[in-house]
């Protein structure tokens, strides 16, 4: 079936069960004899079943048929779920690439521009960008990391981005990590970041403000990231862009069933909250 050869398959198919359905009729046959040369006590249900060897086979091919497709149905099932897991492994991977290039291109998007104004605070935010190439390059193929060096990398961004706007914004960050050893998957939260201080509100009026909040007590961590916006400078579309959408993707991948994402925007502020249940 894998390989489309349907014919092959069904006339296969008829044969086994044709073919099962003799030998369970053999066996029939042999445990009757075996009764009625003493072997075994004779038995009414098998006694009464003697007939004619081709109307017992002609019997015996419901059940023989029953037989193979339940164990063509088990094989099918565990097929399909190998094919579904190197499908879902594959798609992981394609997600992968997207988000560290996309977080690669908007720092180094940052020091082009600060070397042009300020060297010395570029020099500070190449050394920070430092450590976050290498969390990206140690820990880029791994299916889950410590959860303490996924926000040790987040923190690395937010330095990085406070370098990056100076005075300008104004940055608050609250950690409550009860047990930094807990198992997380990577990369999964820093799109929320991101996406935070792309599109924070830039008002000559006002300075605009990004409130980050990271929490994790027993299996529940939760992480809730809010900035301000202006109707002057609107999101390209609702939920983000390139970055939060393939979050969002891997989200739905590799905690299917114990995460929550909430959205909730305003004239005047966006905010995320997702909780995921870590194991």
């Amino acid at each position: 079936m894998l390989k489309r050869k349907t014919v092959p398959f069904i006339l296969g198919f008829i044969g086994i069960t044709l073919a099962l359905a003799l030998m369970l009729v053999l066996v029939v046959k042999g445990f009757l004899w075996l009764e009625m040369n003493g072997v075994f006590p004779l038995s009414a249900l098998i006694y009464e079943t003697y007939t004619m060897l081709f109307r017992e086979f002609l019997g015996m091919i419901p059940s023989a048929l029953m037989m193979l497709l339940g164990f063509c149905g088990l094989e099918f099932f565990r097929e399909h779920a190998f094919q579904e897991k190197a499908h879902l492994e594959e798609q992981l991977l394609f997600l992968r690439n997207q988000v560290n290039p996309h977080m690669m291109f908007n720092v180094l998007n940052h020091i082009h521009i600060l070397m042009q104004k300020n060297m010395d605070l570029a020099s500070e935010l190449l050394t920070s960008f430092s450590d976050i190439l290498r969390y990206q390059l140690y820990e880029y193929n791994n299916d889950r990391v410590l959860l303490e060096k996924e926000v040790k990398y987040i923190q690395d961004v937010i330095e990085v981005e406070k370098l990056r706007w100076g005075n300008e914004l104004n940055v608050d960050c609250q950690w409550e990590v009860e047990n930094g050893k807990k198992m997380i998957t990577p990369f999964v939260l820093i799109s929320f970041i991101e996406n935070a201080f792309k599109h924070v509100s830039r008002m000559p009026s006002a300075k605009g403000y990004v409130n980050i909040a990271v929490r994790q007590k027993g299996d529940l961590f939760t992480l809730m990231v809010e900035n301000s916006k202006t109707t002057e400078s609107p999101r390209k579309k609702e939920g983000g862009g390139l970055g939060l959408a393939t979050t969002t993707q891997r989200l739905s991948i590799v905690y299917p069933d114990t995460h929550h994402l909430n959205i909730h925007t305003t004239d005047t502020v966006y905010r995320i909250n997702l909780e995921i249940k870590l194991y």
